[in-house]
């Protein structure tokens, strides 16, 4: 019995790494669409100077690239505690 609790808990583990790098790659993904379709454009009428482009751009890829790394840590270790319970 002990060990079917354990695999069980570790395909719950490799479930959740799992859903953890989706939501890393779909933050990424967010973070490239809203700088194709919003901030890119809304340079063009404004014309900012170049420090205010990279002002905005690590605004906004800051954080989606923090959540990203952060996804991809908890899915790492995640794993090896999954992988540590075999």
């Amino acid at each position: 019995m002990h060990t079917v609790l354990v695999i069980i808990g570790v395909l719950i583990g490799i479930g959740s790494a799992i859903a953890f790098v989706v939501v890393g790659a779909l933050s990424i993904f967010g973070g490239a669409r809203a700088t194709q379709d919003q901030v890119v454009p809304g340079f063009r009428p404004d014309r900012p100077g170049p420090l205010e482009r990279v002002l905005t751009l690590l605004g906004v890829w800051g954080p989606v690239l923090f959540i990203a790394v952060l996804c991809l840590l908890a899915a790492i270790q995640i794993l090896r505690v999954a992988v540590r319970a075999l």
